[in-house]
């Protein structure tokens, strides 16, 4: 359940990130993505706690989903989590916190955008979907 296991994340404790990317035009979600930003992404963060917290918690990490939407709108836990990580990054690198939460978000959307261009590519001409990051 664990994209990305962080061994000492909240007191110790090891948390599971687990990243998922979800699409706001797709029919189960898109007459409420019209209206509320981040929909999609909060229903896909319901799920993946639905799916993961019973393995996590056998395991004794914490399940921390991290979704994003293809328009690059983060779920809330992903923001709070993400600002936790900023905070820690700019203790470590000795800079401001916002300065560690503009790169951290500047690089984590970049990887977005070329996933996006990526699977485009794929689902229009046909190339190959292992195309280089």
């Amino acid at each position: 359940p664990a994209d990305v296991l962080m061994p000492n994340w909240d007191l110790g404790k090891p948390a599971a990130f687990d990243l998922t990317v979800a699409s706001p035009l797709n029919q189960s979600i898109l007459n409420e993505a019209c209206v509320t930003a981040g929909s999609s992404a909060r229903v896909s963060e319901q799920r993946k706690h639905a799916s993961n917290d019973v393995k996590c918690s056998e395991l004794g990490w914490s399940c921390i989903p991290l979704a994003v939407e293809t328009y690059g709108c983060w779920g809330a836990e992903a923001r709070l989590h993400l600002s936790c990580l900023a905070s820690r990054l700019a203790a470590k690198l000795n800079c401001s916190k916002s300065h560690a939460t503009s790169t951290l978000y500047g690089r984590l959307n970049l990887v977005l955008v070329r996933a996006n261009a990526r699977a485009l590519l794929s689902r229009v001409y046909g190339i190959s979907s292992d195309i280089p990051a």
